[in-house]
C-alpha cells in the first residue's frame, strides 16, 4: 500500500518499478593486480545479456587508465569495478578507496564498451550496482579498516548472487 502523500504519477511510477523489479547475477572475477594496486572486479547481467573475456580484458584497461588519475587524487591502491551490461547500455562503475575515509567514485556508461562515456553529473548507482558497493563497503570496514588491514581477507570477501545449480542435477520447475 502506498502512502497517499505519493499519489498520481509518482504512485503509478513506484508499482511500475516494483512490477518490474527482478534481482540480477553478480558475478565477482579474480582479482586484478597492477603495480601499487589491487582491485576487485564484479560482472552484473540483465537478463539476455552474455558477458566474455574479451569484455573483461576492455574494461581491465579502461579501468588501469582510470586508476591513474584516482591515484593522482589521492587513492590509496584499493578500488572495486563493476562491469554492468543493463537492458539499454554497458555501464562501468570504479570505486577507489581515498584518504580520510573518501572514495572516488566514477561511472560510466555507453552503447557498448568501446563507447563508455562519463555518465552525466548527479547520476548515481543504480539498484543492482548499488547492492555491489553495499557489500563492498562492509568488507572495506570489516577486512582493512577494523581489521588490521588483511588485504587477502578483502580480496576474498566477495559478492556472488549467480544462482547456484541443483544439487541433484535435475533443474528445478521439471
Amino acid at each position: 500500500m502506498t502512502d497517499p502523500t505519493l499519489a498520481g504519477a509518482s504512485a503509478v511510477a513506484l508499482t511500475g518499478l516494483a512490477g518490474a523489479y527482478r534481482p540480477r547475477p553478480v558475478t565477482p572475477l579474480m582479482p586484478w593486480r597492477f603495480a601499487h594496486r589491487l582491485v576487485k572486479p564484479y560482472v552484473i547481467t540483465a537478463p539476455r545479456r552474455p558477458w566474455d573475456d574479451v569484455m573483461v580484458v576492455k574494461v581491465r584497461d579502461f579501468t588501469a587508465r582510470q586508476l591513474d588519475f584516482d591515484e593522482s587524487q589521492g587513492g590509496l591502491g584499493l578500488a572495486v569495478v563493476i562491469l554492468h551490461l543493463g537492458t539499454d547500455a554497458a555501464y562501468v562503475v570504479i570505486q577507489t578507496w581515498a584518504k580520510d575515509f573518501q572514495s572516488r567514485l566514477s561511472l560510466f556508461r555507453g552503447p557498448d564498451l568501446d563507447m563508455l562515456r562519463p555518465a552525466p553529473s548527479g547520476v548515481g548507482p543504480c539498484v543492482w550496482e548499488l547492492e555491489v558497493l553495499s557489500h563492498e563497503r562492509a568488507a572495506y570496514v570489516s577486512n582493512i579498516l577494523a581489521g588490521g588491514v588483511n588485504v587477502e581477507a578483502w580480496l576474498d570477501d566477495v559478492l556472488d548472487t549467480r544462482p547456484s545449480p541443483p544439487l541433484d542435477g535435475i533443474p528445478s520447475g521439471i
